[in-house]
């Protein structure tokens, strides 16, 4: 054997050795790459000045609101006594000195009994462009406590009551400007029309009529 060859064979071992570092060096790249996760996009910010909200979130209008029209619950007072309350919105089909009956939309009737108790607040009509009724000088006019014989039928009015056994009777009418879509019957103490009405009844649990 000539003295080269052994030189050759070292050349070709060290050359094959080195050709299979780098293949094992690629392939760890290549896997190391494959296998890195797909980052996830950050979800997107809504714009200076835009609402987040989903589309049909918004408040609707007021004569889209809920109506109120009746209801009856059962509270417990402070002293550990229930007392049945309802509450009515709908038109006066009739009217006397001791009693007063109101019908709802759905066709729900009820006659309630009326006493000096009774408080009866009626709203100013308003003018004829809708805009709230005023006096001579420009000043807006307030709700006022009325009699009963103020109240006439076929007007809209609101109603709170006690129940006893088959007798409600009537703690607040509200006739006027105190109706209408979107406007509760508050069960909160007194008949708080925000417009120096909101004295409490009596018994000390009347029920809010608040505007």
């Amino acid at each position: 054997m000539s003295v080269r060859e052994p030189s050759r064979l070292r050349k070709a071992l060290l050359a094959g050795a080195v050709a299979l570092a780098l293949t094992g060096a690629g392939s760890a790249i290549a896997w190391s790459a494959s296998d890195t996760p797909t980052p996830t996009p950050s979800p997107s910010q809504p714009a200076p000045g835009k609402s987040d909200k989903a589309p049909g979130k918004e408040k609707p209008a007021k004569s889209q609101r809920p109506q109120h029209l009746h209801s009856e619950i059962v509270v417990k007072k402070a002293d550990g006594t229930f007392e049945t309350q309802l509450t009515q919105q709908g038109t006066v089909e009739s009217v006397s000195e001791t009693s007063v009956t109101v019908k709802s939309e759905d066709g729900f009737t009820q006659a309630y009994t009326v006493n000096a108790e009774t408080r009866i607040i009626k709203f100013p009509a308003a003018a004829a462009d809708g805009s709230p009724a005023k006096d001579a000088d420009g000043k807006r006019l307030r709700p006022e406590e009325v009699a009963i014989g103020e109240i006439a039928t076929g007007v809209s009015v609101r109603v709170s009551g006690v129940k006893s056994g088959d007798t409600v009777t009537a703690e607040g009418i509200v006739e006027g400007a105190g109706t209408g879509p979107g406007k509760g019957m508050g069960l909160g103490k007194g008949l708080g029309l925000g417009q120096g009405h909101g004295k409490e009844s009596a018994k000390g649990h009347g029920r809010g009529l608040e505007k």
